[in-house]
Parts: structure tokens; sequence; C-alpha cells
């Protein structure tokens, strides 16, 4: 490219000097023409590779779009299984305690009288079943076996034949765990709030207040969400649901 360059210039300056013969004018333009060709190729060659580049930026771009969608999708599914992580931790304690409960009241002497099926007592005006925690074990374990829909009916039972018993808060969380489970989270909700309004001193309602605080969160209601942990924290201070708000608050600002 340099010699063709440098042979025009050499050609040129005859020509302007007046001495050029005929055959460095047929040189010159046998030069003209192939610097031409160069040119021509070049550009094309350079087109090319510019275009090449362009196609592999746009292919780096998407692929980092792509890294970042991931990245985000990957967040959102620690933030799940943290939450479930903290869902079977705590009932795995309750099955434990709950369970421990129950084999204490079946070790107690059995004073029943003869040919007397049920041994019941009164509490104030209602007479209540001293097993009844028979039947909140029985619904309680249907729970633990993933049998969602039958455990619903047998707590819902257990509700209307012993509404004043001290497991009934119980009944209506795990209720709304199970609809939890079920993915119906507008009942869940609705379970988790009649343990809250009902019996806000229970053992159950931070609990259900968490939870109900998940369930807004699955039908992508964040701000009710954010709402709801905070008010575990005011409610519940120094309690393991305050822990876990505070932690899912973390996580909900990532």
């Amino acid at each position: 490219m340099k010699t063709y360059i440098l042979t025009l210039f050499v050609v040129l300056a005859a020509l302007l000097n007046g001495c050029a013969t005929t055959d460095e004018t047929s040189q010159l333009r046998r030069s003209i023409g192939s610097l031409g060709s160069e040119l021509l190729q070049q550009r094309q060659e350079t087109d090319s590779k510019l275009s090449k580049m362009s196609k592999e930026n746009e292919a780096m771009s998407k692929q980092v779009v792509s890294m970042y969608s991931l990245m985000e999708s990957r967040d959102d599914k620690i933030k799940g299984l943290m939450g479930k992580i903290d869902e079977l931790e705590y009932q795995l304690r309750t099955y434990w305690a709950e369970t421990k409960s129950a084999l204490a009241t079946s070790k107690k002497p059995d004073n029943k009288p003869s040919g007397q099926t049920i041994q019941e007592q009164k509490t104030g005006q209602q007479v209540v079943d001293v097993k009844y925690e028979d039947m909140y074990k029985d619904a309680f374990e249907t729970f633990q076996k993933g049998r969602y829909e039958e455990s619903i009916k047998m707590f819902s039972n257990f509700i209307e034949s012993y509404g004043a018993t001290p497991l009934v808060s119980n009944a209506y969380y795990w209720i709304g765990e199970s609809y939890m489970n079920l993915k119906n989270y507008d009942k869940a909700i609705l379970y988790f709030q009649e343990t809250i309004d009902k019996y806000p001193k229970s053992e159950k309602a931070p609990r259900a207040l968490l939870s109900q605080a998940e369930a807004f969160r699955l039908t992508n209601d964040k701000k009710s969400s954010i709402t709801i942990l905070k008010r575990v924290i005011e409610l519940y201070p120094k309690t393991e649901e305050a822990i876990i708000a505070e932690r899912r608050l973390r996580n909900s600002s990532l």
C-alpha cells in the first residue's frame, strides 16, 4: 500500500514538471486503479469487522442483562427458601412441644367411672371433654402428613366442638397454614387474622402475623407484607418472631 502511494507521488511530481511519458501516465492510471481497489477492500474489511464487533457487543449486553436477571431470580429464591426454613423450624419445634403436651395428658391417671366412655368436667356452663387434646392431636398429625384439605376439616370440627378450650387459637392458626400450603393465600390471610383478632395474647398471635406477612408477599402485596413485619416487631419485641421479621425486612431491601 505504501509503495503504491510513493509511486503515485513520483508520477504526479513528474506530471507537474511536464516530463511524464505515456508509459508513466499509464502506470499512474494502473496505480490509481489498484489503490482504489485496495481502499475499497480495506473499507469492506473494516465494515465487516465493525459489524462483527457490534454483534459481539450486542450479544455481550444480552448476556449481562440475562446474568442480572438470573441474579435477581436467585435472590428471590433465596428469600423464599429462608422463609420456608423459618416455617419448617418453627413447625418442628411446635410439633415437638404440642406432642409432649399430648403425651403428658395421655399419661395422666384415667379416673373414668365404669361404663362411661368419655369423662366430662364442668367449665362454667359448658361441658368440656377432657380428651379434646386427642382430637386436636389427630388434626395436627394430619397437617404434618401433608393432608391439608383434610386437616382444615378436622381443625374446623375441633373449633366447632371445643371453641372454649385453650387450643382453639392454635386450630385457627393451623387452618391458616394449611391454606398456605394449598397456595390459597387469601383464605390463609383471613384465618391468620382470626387468630390475631380473637386471641391477640396467645402464643400463636405473633406467628400468625408473621405468616400473614408472608402470604401478602406471595400475593405480590409487598407494601402490606412490610407493614405487618413491622407490626410483629412493634407488638412482640424480643420474640423469635420479631427476630425473623427483622431478618425478612433486611432481605426485602436487597
